[in-house]
């Protein structure tokens, strides 16, 4: 790890058209969903500001984005609060490592279709869940959490060899509680009860008093 990584900010997307009417999911591919209200989402434009605050130098920092719609344009809106005229000359890497899990052939099904379509893995699931171990549940054709986890952990390899000092990464809800996992070094038992976070979310990672890192989530009020 390198002695001179300051910080690492992580957003959630804003607000989607599919969190507002998941039947979305039904019509529209997962990584062309858009945000509700893509050039003025007043959480994202907050995020903004509380990045904002943070007083991080635009020469300093590399922005990092899931490769979904809805990510890129939750970047756009809170770099430019964020960071004004010098959000243009931000680095910004799109990552595919840091897309939301994927759910296979169970995509876009309610918890009934689930059973009905596959009961007998929808069951195995069910079990699963009791027992803390729905982190290990592969979904038909699709992801587990332990997988989104092992690739998540490649995305860090990449942060700890860049030059730059800070970072901030848009990303999902799952992957937002995965990159704490892989970087704070806790248990699946800390990621079963973790809330996913809320849309436009600001979790700060940065070392405490004592040089270890940790975890603080920031206040965003639109």
């Amino acid at each position: 790890m390198s002695s001179d990584l300051a910080s690492v900010v992580l957003i959630r997307h804003a607000r989607s058209i599919a969190n507002d009417d998941p039947g979305v999911y039904r019509t529209m591919a997962d990584h062309v969903i858009p945000l509700a209200r893509p050039d003025d989402d007043a959480a994202a434009i907050a995020a903004g500001r509380v990045v904002r605050e943070l007083g991080i130098d635009p020469a300093r920092v590399c922005s990092w984005c899931s490769t979904y719609l809805r990510c890129a344009q939750t970047e756009a809106l809170v770099l430019a609060e964020a960071f004004g005229g010098d959000a243009p000359v931000i680095p910004r890497r799109p990552s595919f490592l840091l897309r939301e899990q994927d759910f296979g052939d169970w995509d876009s099904l309610t918890e009934e279709e689930m059973a009905a379509a596959d009961p007998v893995r929808y069951a195995r699931r069910r079990r699963l869940t009791d027992a803390l171990g729905r982190f290990y549940f592969r979904y038909p054709n699709g992801e587990s959490r332990a997988d989104v986890t092992l690739r998540i952990s490649a995305f860090i390899g990449k942060v700890h060899r860049s030059r730059h000092p800070h970072h901030l990464v848009f990303l999902h809800g799952v992957t937002q509680r995965a990159f704490r996992m892989a970087w704070l070094n806790r248990s699946v038992e800390w990621f079963e009860n973790a809330p996913n976070p809320g849309n436009a979310e600001v979790v700060i990672l940065e070392r405490d008093l004592e040089g270890r890192w940790a975890d603080r989530i920031l206040d965003v009020e639109p």
